[in-house]
């Protein structure tokens, strides 16, 4: 009988602890085509990894890719071509996720490592349905950081992550882009309960960044807005340079052509003319 009763404690006792940290992993393709009109651009393989309590999204990865890359890249649409780096690292891009802490943490563009809240996303539930894989999702609307999205969930598994910093959903996201889906990803497959070697934790400084700060959502919007004014300027340079008329005319004050988070910056430009 003892020995019985203690094979049960540890059959509940492994039950629980699988329950507590079960982990789910979902694929997604993610799309960028910042300034192109629609989802031609740059194609990334990435993944994201969820317990109950916290998520780990990771993208532009060596091992994802299954290999670094770094190489120029041509899209076309009717009117227009396009020239874009596609650049993976080693570590990749990462955005973890902790619900119990209200916090999310990411290395991300410039390889900046930011601390915020966790964003606060008011979503609206449509009625509309649609299949994605094996899965029933129900479509939702929101504007977050200067784009509306649309974005696919699935009750059945009732989780609120999904990828990127989209979340808040009562259920997993497994699609989700912008108007012209320039931003947009798309669902590859999904393991739940799964085993897998990929930890979610806040990011770790890499050997080569150990210098850098954490950094606030304020001062990372700061750093994008001077990076793209920067970016202006240089071309607005170039183009007087060769005597290109009515360069003013031609700068666009929006992010969105440059970046996921389409930041305000009208007021940014104003002090740095």
């Amino acid at each position: 009988m003892i020995k019985k009763a203690i094979i049960i404690f540890f059959l509940y006792f492994s039950i629980t602890i699988f329950s507590q940290d079960k982990k789910g992993v979902v694929f997604y393709g993610q799309k960028e085509s910042m300034g192109m009109g629609s989802d031609i651009g740059i194609d990334y393989t990435s993944v994201l990894v969820f317990n109950k309590d916290e998520s780990i999204y990771i993208t532009r990865n060596d091992s994802l890719e299954k290999g670094n890359i770094r190489e120029e890249q041509t899209f076309k649409d009717k009117n227009n071509v396009y020239m874009v780096t596609k650049a993976t690292n080693k570590y990749g891009f990462r955005y973890y996720t902790d619900f119990n802490k209200d916090s999310l943490y990411s290395r991300g563009l410039g390889f900046t490592y930011v601390k915020e809240k966790k964003p606060k996303i008011k979503w609206k539930i449509t009625k509309e349905t649609k299949k994605i894989g094996n899965y029933l999702c129900i479509k939702a609307i929101t504007k977050f950081r200067g784009r509306n999205y649309t974005a696919w969930y699935t009750p059945k598994i009732a989780i609120k992550y999904g990828p990127w910093k989209l979340q808040g959903l009562p259920g997993l996201i497994l699609e989700a882009y912008d108007t012209k889906k320039e931003i947009y990803f798309y669902f590859k497959n999904l393991k739940y309960p799964a085993i897998t070697s990929i930890n979610i934790a806040k990011p770790v400084k890499q050997p080569n960044q150990i210098h850098k700060k954490w950094i606030t959502l304020k001062e990372y919007r700061k750093f994008l807005i001077d990076a793209y004014l920067n970016s202006i300027n240089s071309g607005r340079v170039f183009a007087e340079n060769f005597n290109s008329a009515d360069t003013e005319s031609n700068v666009k004050l929006q992010l969105k052509d440059s970046f996921i988070e389409n930041f305000e910056i009208t007021e940014f430009y104003d002090k740095k003319r």
